[in-house]
């Protein structure tokens, strides 16, 4: 749970796990306690759904599950493929630390792999608890969660935990959460496109979008917490993450959300170069971006299908 960003715990506006367990383990008093509830949460959960067997399969009472793959439960959670249909952010969840988001793969890696069973689980409860009867029901986690136990969690947990295992709690990798996020929803991606633009006109008196795809990257930046200056050039902040701030290159099919993607060369290419943040990987070549192009996140292919410069890499926060 410590590898976690403190966005997964943060306060939304969903019914969520911590609408539920208000009454038995709340009011929460902070971000160090609302991580406390979930490890408890989860603890318990586990509990009644597998007796803790990472390895627990499919329940054979669910004559449906039985019946259909994507309902299948799968792991000590008993979660199953078809709760994707929740958040994007869960099938990002499966690309990123299983490396696909197909069924049979989430059937699998829901088992094998703790850290992504514990992750996605924790994510689900944010958008929705009504799949896990066993939380939902008054006489089971919830009357079974304890709130010494919450205590108990609070003494070994910690806060930005990407940040301190990097040695630096204002590590760029530790924003990347939050960048993702205010790019992905239209609202907070047109204010930056705003701000982006009056930059831009007095900068050059240039008229937004054209030639805004830098600036307004390095606004999405800045507003995630990552502290570039403002940049007018592609090429100028593919050099600023790369060699400044020490982004590493990933090659094309590799990306993933949050990575940053580049056109440039070794000289500047006014017209073709570009640079633009993915959101959500589709395929090696497909992608869901946020960009100067378009106002809200839309659809790119790194090999320049439909006629855009092709990608040359990924940069990717370390």
């Amino acid at each position: 749970m410590n590898l976690l960003p403190d966005a997964v715990f943060e306060r939304n506006d969903n019914h969520d796990i911590y609408s539920v367990m208000l009454g038995a383990l709340g009011p929460y008093t902070d971000l160090l306690h609302r991580k406390a509830v979930m490890c408890e949460v989860l603890r318990v959960q586990a509990a009644f759904e597998s007796d803790w067997n990472w390895n627990a399969g499919v329940d054979v009472l669910n004559e449906n599950s039985k019946k259909h793959k994507e309902g299948e439960e799968t792991g000590a959670f008993q979660v199953s493929w078809d709760s994707m249909v929740f958040d994007p952010s869960l099938s990002d969840c499966l690309d990123r630390l299983a490396g696909a988001h197909d069924v049979g793969t989430f059937i699998s890696k829901m088992k094998s792999n703790h850290s992504l069973a514990i992750e996605y689980c924790a994510r689900l409860l944010r958008f929705n608890t009504t799949w896990c009867g066993t939380i939902n029901q008054a006489s089971m986690v919830i009357s079974h969660v304890r709130r010494d136990a919450v205590q108990e969690f609070k003494t070994f947990l910690t806060l930005n935990p990407i940040g301190v295992i990097n040695g630096n709690d204002d590590s760029d990798i530790s924003k990347i959460e939050k960048l993702v996020s205010i790019a992905s929803q239209k609202g907070s991606l047109i204010e930056v496109q705003n701000k982006a633009a009056k930059k831009l006109l007095d900068y050059d008196g240039e008229i937004y979008p054209s030639d805004g795809c830098a600036i307004t990257l390095s606004v999405l930046l800045q507003d995630a917490g990552i502290s570039v200056p403002d940049l007018f050039m592609a090429i100028e902040l593919t050099s600023e993450l790369k060699n400044k701030r020490k982004w590493e290159i990933i090659p094309l099919g590799q990306q993933q959300a949050g990575d940053i993607g580049t056109t440039c060369g070794n000289t500047a290419q006014h017209g073709s170069d570009h640079i633009y943040l993915v959101l959500k990987k589709i395929n090696d070549d497909e992608m869901l971006i946020a960009d100067n192009q378009a106002r809200e996140p839309h659809f790119r292919w790194a090999s320049g299908e439909g006629g855009k410069t092709p990608t040359k890499y990924f940069l990717r926060a370390k």
